[in-house]
């Protein structure tokens, strides 16, 4: 089996002794641990000693570090490399020659005698917030906590050093990091992937269609994870953020309001611009409202075309269907509850020999399949509407031709200088 890699925070410090020297000491020998891999490294930062004041200042830094370990494993190596460096617990708080804490491990929030994750202390610690915020701003821990220099309470920040690491030592890094474009349930949660669940679980970074929906289905799943919207009304402002990450070695899931990414909606511009820069894309297939539509309308065709939403506009509409009326395909729009009727009518002049299929709330408890002639279908659903609005997002899928002919082309002078 593949080994998984997650990310992980790890905080040096030390104030016996060359103090700084132990830093950089101490970082190559921490990248010397099998799997695990510097991504990035703060500068030093001297602060001032936390909760036993009596002593001298610390110089302190932070690495954000890939980590094929279990959190205890790592715990267990950074402890062996502390003895090393001579660590002698005795003074709680007190002198130390190097002191090594994982401060967040990707995915994990857990309390032990061992190990507690996320540091419990973390956010109030300058020592830890500060050079973190510095290599990775906007940073969240894993328990959803966003660390904010507005908390520091202890170990307050004096001055900011040189790097820890000089950046041309680091190893290459570039394409390191995998944007996955992870496909959620459109109903039913039963029906989102094994798969998908691990990759949202491992993440460093979901971004979402809508935060709302999003934060939904990964408090079902017990997820803790930092959330971003990305929509359409922001995504060309998000791409050199997320490129950012993904240089730094990160993993950024994609997920759409529901469904498989990328198909009718902005997901295709971060595929795009991912792809473009040089970094991995995986795409985890998983419920389709497009998909699920066509099976359930029973239409057989040597193929189908997906159009997306079908345009607002009554003469762009009507024109593109009639362009469709020669493919010898099944056809298939997403609609929304409100344009449904309007949208039925269309078809039906368009189409008044076809059978078409509204499907509305699929995977749902009230998932409807309405099959039938499309004068008959448009009107069906005029008449409801009159009393009770469709809710749900709904999916119009039209029957082949016939072999008899093709469909009605009418009305065409009617829209030929309408919506130019």
């Amino acid at each position: 089996m593949e080994q998984t890699t997650r990310q992980a925070v790890i905080a040096i410090g030390a104030n016996l002794g060359d103090a700084q020297e132990t830093l950089r000491a101490a970082a190559c020998r921490i990248s010397e641990i099998n799997e695990v891999t510097i991504l990035s490294a703060s500068r030093i930062y001297q602060s001032q000693p936390a909760y036993l004041e009596d002593q001298a200042e610390f110089s302190n830094a932070v690495l954000l570090v890939d980590c094929g370990l279990e959190p205890l494993s790592l715990l267990h190596e950074l402890q062996a490399i502390e003895q090393e460096f001579g660590r002698i617990r005795g003074i709680a708080n007190g002198p130390r020659s190097l002191d090594l804490d994982i401060v967040d491990f990707a995915g994990v929030v857990c309390e032990s005698e061992e190990l507690t994750l996320p540091h419990p202390l973390a956010s109030e610690r300058g020592f830890v917030v500060t050079p973190l915020l510095e290599i990775a701003p906007e940073y969240c821990l894993a328990n959803g906590k966003c660390l904010s220099e507005e908390d520091i309470e202890y170990g307050a920040i004096i001055s900011k050093g040189q790097p820890l690491i000089d950046t041309e030592s680091l190893e290459e890094i570039t394409g390191t990091g995998v944007l996955s474009i992870c496909s959620t349930p459109i109903g039913n949660l039963g029906d989102i992937t094994v798969r998908v669940i691990e990759t949202l679980r491992h993440a460093d970074l979901v971004l979402a269609e809508d935060t709302r929906v999003a934060l939904r289905l990964l408090n079902h799943l017990d997820i803790k994870v930092r959330v971003k919207r990305c929509d359409e009304n922001v995504i060309k402002q998000r791409i050199a953020a997320v490129l950012d990450e993904l240089r730094l070695g990160r993993h950024i899931v994609f997920v759409s309001d529901a469904g498989t990414p990328g198909v009718a909606d902005p997901g295709m511009q971060l595929v795009t611009a991912t792809r473009e820069a040089g970094y991995a894309v995986e795409v985890l297939p998983g419920a389709s409202a497009l998909l699920t539509a066509l099976v359930a309308s029973g239409f057989q065709a040597p193929g189908f075309y997906f159009g997306g939403f079908l345009p607002r506009k009554e003469g762009v509409a009507i024109a593109l269907l009639e362009q469709l009326a020669q493919l010898n395909a099944v056809l298939i729009f997403y609609e929304s509850p409100h344009r449904t009727a309007k949208s039925l009518a269309r078809i039906a002049e368009i189409f008044p020999l076809r059978e078409v299929v509204m499907a509305r709330e699929l995977t749902k408890l009230h998932e409807e399949v309405l099959r039938g002639p499309a004068a008959q279908i448009s009107e069906q659903i005029t008449q409801r509407i009159k009393e009770k609005p469709l809710r749900g997002e709904v999916v119009l899928v039209i029957g082949p031709p016939q072999q008899s002919g093709l469909s009605k082309r009418i009305h065409k002078d009617k829209y030929a200088e309408t919506d130019r």
